[in-house]
């Protein structure tokens, strides 16, 4: 089987998406499908190569970071063109596969012609719910014109919660159609496990590393941090960039948190380890209620696993059991964070100086991307079986 991840890289770092379709890739090879990644690149896009996968890249000027609206339509039209170019190149026994594309009329009529491929989209979210939460309401209305045209005439649904899938198979009109649930994962192997740091009682050092928007809910926790009047100096470290760190920053600000909160920007290598060596808890999304969601599927819980981090979520993520020993759950709502309960549970579990191994090992037999392409390489080979038969 032949797979083409068409994907279109744009950022000046390797986002945590880029970790993941690459890993998505080289797994699918090792398990034995002819998978390639199509990107297309701006010249401005100075992302390390991708390493250790088959690869075509096209760079090009016009792909650049959009500076106006008629910026961000000129690469829509080119992610169209190279849309159509490939599935016009591809036989019948070839997938092109995808995540969430930009809904555009012409990838609608491109969809609805005859075709000799499968198309199979991924999703991560639900997209006009995310949509409104950003105030993003010109996708929103691309949504709500050419989004079930996407859903409709692709050929397989793949999702990353439940929710999602249940959502995005509903709404392509044909709810039996071939869609599974494959939460996120890691390259266990990429990232190191913590050096565990004890937990004294002197203080506690908490981590969140991401690409901060609304929905981390890091704005329950900053004003937990301003209620809390316990005896244990608590600290923020937030690693990484995003839209939401101005509000973050005037928060912590307007309650004079600024010798606890602090923002350290994008980390990787040595210095992004030395912070998960030196923390206690990490945080993970506080407010995907506020995305309209109950459920998460996020990457940075992955690499809290397999770095050895217990953390606090405020969500379901059905890759770990309710009763899981190394988060710390809290209401999905608008409440300020309780930092007494945070101590103490950062007080119960590192008392085992062993969870940074137990939450490895867990890491690697269930959210490893070896695991998770398995589950994936079953459900394509039932769509190539499916299109043999309907040829038959």
């Amino acid at each position: 089987m032949n797979l083409i991840y068409f994907s279109i890289f744009f950022g000046k770092e390797v986002s945590g998406v880029q970790k993941k379709i690459l890993a998505q890739v080289k797994n699918l090879n090792i398990l034995g499908i002819n998978a390639v990644v199509f990107s297309i690149t701006g010249t401005d896009d100075n992302s390390p190569p991708l390493q250790n996968v088959n690869k075509i890249i096209i760079t090009t000027l016009e792909c650049n970071s959009p500076k106006n609206f008629f910026d961000k339509i000129k690469r829509v039209h080119i992610r169209d063109d190279a849309f159509k170019n490939i599935i016009e190149t591809l036989k019948s026994d070839e997938i092109l596969y995808t995540r969430i594309p930009t809904p555009s009329g012409r990838m609608a009529k491109i969809l609805k012609n005859p075709r000799r491929c499968k198309i199979v989209v991924e999703y991560q979210t639900i997209e006009p719910r995310e949509n409104r939460l950003n105030r993003n309401y010109l996708s929103l209305i691309y949504d709500f014109l050419y989004g079930d045209d996407i859903r409709t005439y692709t050929d397989g649904i793949v999702g990353v919660t439940d929710e999602i899938t249940r959502y995005e198979a509903a709404c392509s009109g044909n709810p039996p159609k071939p869609h599974i649930t494959i939460g996120n994962g890691i390259d266990v192997d990429s990232v190191m496990v913590r050096t565990y740091s004890r937990f004294t009682g002197k203080e506690l050092r908490l981590l969140c590393v991401a690409n901060v928007n609304r929905w981390h809910g890091l704005d329950r926790l900053i004003r937990g941090l301003a209620t809390y009047r316990g005896s244990i100096p608590v600290t923020l470290n937030i690693v990484g960039d995003g839209a939401e760190l101005p509000h973050l920053k005037k928060l912590s600000n307007d309650f004079n948190l600024t010798d606890r909160v602090f923002f350290h920007g994008i980390k990787t290598g040595n210095d992004l380890d030395y912070f998960f060596n030196t923390s206690h808890i990490a945080v993970g999304s506080l407010g995907i209620h506020r995305k309209g969601l109950t459920q998460t599927s996020e990457l940075k819980a992955r690499e809290y696993c397999a770095r050895g981090i217990p953390y606090i979520l405020a969500c379901a993520d059905p890759d770990f059991p309710e009763d899981f020993p190394f988060i710390h759950r809290i209401l999905p709502d608008e409440s300020p964070v309780n930092i007494e309960e945070v101590v103490e549970f950062a007080r119960n579990v590192c008392e085992d100086p062993g969870h940074p191994q137990k939450m490895r090992e867990y890491a690697g037999k269930h959210l490893d991307w070896s695991v998770k392409m398995t589950a994936l390489k079953s459900f394509l080979e039932t769509l190539e079986e499916e299109s043999t038969q309907n040829r038959a």
